[in-house]
């Protein structure tokens, strides 16, 4: 039997020691970057900023500062302008402010994951565990390996390279 909190913590590893480098979202599914900004062009055309690696999170999700809650997923749940400022709220904080790094990762069980970074801040991601949906996503953009790929709280299998 795998040992999926040890597999997923190993994974994302690779994030303690980066920065925050990007925030977005489609829809109500959080986006962020960690690591060096590269342009890369979409398969529309579309030139946009990616990070080294990427975090797409459509599960529940909150931003702790000192213990204090500062979003939650459902600030991007609203109207458009809400999702929009929600956005801008988490880029202010952990991009623009000043650089937020990554400290820790803590793995949990069924794929729910804590990243503990500087300044007090802290992104908890509890994943649904509903089966066949997507929970989250970690990836390196442009790379051809795998995404690690949390679904109904559990590492799909194509995961797993």
């Amino acid at each position: 039997m795998m040992d999926e909190k040890g597999y997923i913590g190993q994974r994302l590893s690779v994030l303690v020691g980066l920065n925050v480098s990007g925030i977005g979202h489609a829809a109500d599914m959080l986006t962020l970057q960690f690591g060096a900004l590269k342009q890369v062009t979409n398969l529309r055309g579309k030139v946009k900023q990616v990070g080294e690696w990427a975090l797409h999170i459509q599960c529940k999700w909150r931003l702790e500062h000192a213990g204090e809650v500062v979003l939650t997923q459902n600030d991007l749940a609203g109207s458009d302008t809400d999702a929009h400022n929600a956005t801008a709220r988490l880029e202010e904080r952990l991009v623009r402010h000043e650089p937020t790094s990554v400290q820790e990762i803590l793995a949990g069980e069924f794929g729910n994951v804590s990243i503990v970074m500087s300044r007090g801040l802290t992104l908890h991601i509890v994943a649904n565990g509903t089966a066949d949906e997507e929970d989250w996503r970690f990836f390196a953009p442009g790379a051809d390996v795998p995404h690690l790929v949390i679904e109904g709280g559990r590492i799909e299998p194509g995961s797993l390279g």
